[in-house]
């Protein structure tokens, strides 16, 4: 006999279990966040971060998990790099927020003059580990004073008392470690930077070879040279040794509050896994919705007015049998009713009709067999699904690299697109 008690404490294992699964592990680098984690580590932050948006199941973001692990060790300690999951509950509002519309949404937050109010820019560059790092890192503030000789005396003499670190290069910028020290001990010690072009500032400190960090640590004190590693692990407790960093706001949750014995004690739950990998709830679950049918086009002017006009939205275009594939498309098209913005419209067109057929002429496509192809008319371009047609899972992997522009486009054949009659103008003699 199995007890209630026992039911539960199964459930509760599996649900920790599910819940310990995370897409990024702790050791990726990445960090995990909800909307106060969100909140405390990116925007109250005076670093620079990249928030990756995204759902587990996501196609695309399994696909750029591999590279966006890799900027998170690229920019340890220089940048923030950040993952939050839209598909828990307890984030949707946040996912809202932040006007994510698909997966992977990438996001990079640039602190601002304003505390908690971050400058927000899309990130719509390569998918790469080097072009997202490059991305973050010129976004990272710059609180570091370039000193010339000229301006040596009146550097000094600023705030004399405070601790002051230098670094003597032969590079022109200022390299995203630089930057990140400064902002770690802002307030507590000034980062400059002298090139080895000043040639006087240079004299003066004795620099012969570069980079060389010398510290001013205030006050008549003797200045100190690091001889250490450059890195920023053994900058920062250099650092930390001469003066305090600046503490950031930590996002710890609360813990959950126990539920009270009285719950427990309601009425009996009867817990069904089918499924190995799901995950196991305390409820009953609701009766299966019916399952919306896509649109069918069903003759010429059906198919110009949805998707071959000037003004047209990307047409996902399902050119199968009127009797086969059904399932697929249907099961695909629902799918894409429950995201949260629908980035394309979703049409069948039975292949045998002959609207069909012309199209697939147009497009040298293979009119005895099915095809599945994204049309974009306003844009003028057409990209072609090469894989199998009754795999849901290609199909929607496949969406999504459309969506990313990821996906070989052609030009769609002259004549295809029906221009509209152009208006009258009424402000011209």
């Amino acid at each position: 006999m199995v007890l209630l008690r026992d039911v539960t404490s199964v459930v509760a294992f599996l649900a920790m279990a599910q819940s310990a699964s995370a897409f990024y592990s702790k050791t990726s680098g990445v960090l995990s966040l909800d909307q106060k984690g969100f909140k405390n580590e990116i925007l109250q932050s005076g670093h620079a971060a990249v928030v990756e948006f995204y759902a587990p199941w996501c196609g695309h973001c399994k696909n750029l998990k591999p590279d966006y692990e890799k900027v998170a060790k690229s920019l340890k300690g220089l940048a923030k790099v950040a993952a939050v999951n839209c598909d828990e509950e307890k984030n949707k509002n946040l996912c809202a927020e932040q006007g994510v519309q698909g997966f992977p949404t990438l996001k990079i937050f640039q602190p601002s003059g304003k505390k908690g109010s971050p400058s927000v820019i899309d990130y719509n560059g390569p998918r790469t580990a080097k072009a997202i790092s490059d991305a973050v890192a010129e976004r990272i503030p710059n609180h570091v004073t370039r000193v010339t000789s000229s301006k040596l005396d009146d550097f000094f003499a600023n705030k004399n008392e405070t601790v002051k670190a230098i670094l003597f290069t032969n590079k022109g910028v200022t390299s995203p470690l630089w930057k990140a020290l400064a902002i770690d001990f802002l307030g507590s010690i000034t980062f400059a930077q002298i090139r080895d072009k000043e040639a006087q500032a240079i004299e003066a400190f004795g620099i012969d070879n570069y980079p060389t960090v010398v510290v001013l640590p205030g006050g008549d004190k003797e200045a100190i040279v690091y001889q250490g590693k450059i890195s920023k692990d053994d900058l920062f407790e250099f650092f930390k040794q001469i003066a305090p960093p600046v503490k950031e706001p930590e996002a710890s949750a609360k813990p959950r509050k126990e539920k009270s014995k009285k719950t427990e004690e309601q009425q009996p739950i009867v817990v069904e896994v089918n499924d190995e990998d799901a995950p196991v709830k305390n409820k009953v679950p609701e009766p299966e919705k019916p399952k919306v049918e896509v649109p069918v086009l069903a003759d010429k002017a059906a198919l110009t007015e949805a998707c071959l006009s000037p003004k047209s939205k990307t047409c996902v275009l399902a050119i199968i049998p009127a009797e086969s594939e059904s399932e697929t498309f249907t099961s695909i098209y629902n799918t894409l009713l429950h995201r949260t913005v629908n980035a394309f419209n979703v049409y069948k067109l039975a292949s045998s009709s002959e609207h069909a057929q012309e199209l697939l002429e147009k497009l040298n496509l293979d009119k005895s067999s099915g095809a599945v192809v994204a049309v974009n008319a306003r844009r003028n371009w057409v990209r072609k699904f090469e894989g199998d047609i009754t795999n849901e899972v290609e199909i929607l992997a496949w969406l999504d690299a459309v969506r990313l522009g990821e996906v070989k486009k052609e030009k769609l054949p002259a004549g295809l697109v029906v221009e509209d009659k152009e208006e009258e103008e009424h402000d011209e003699l």
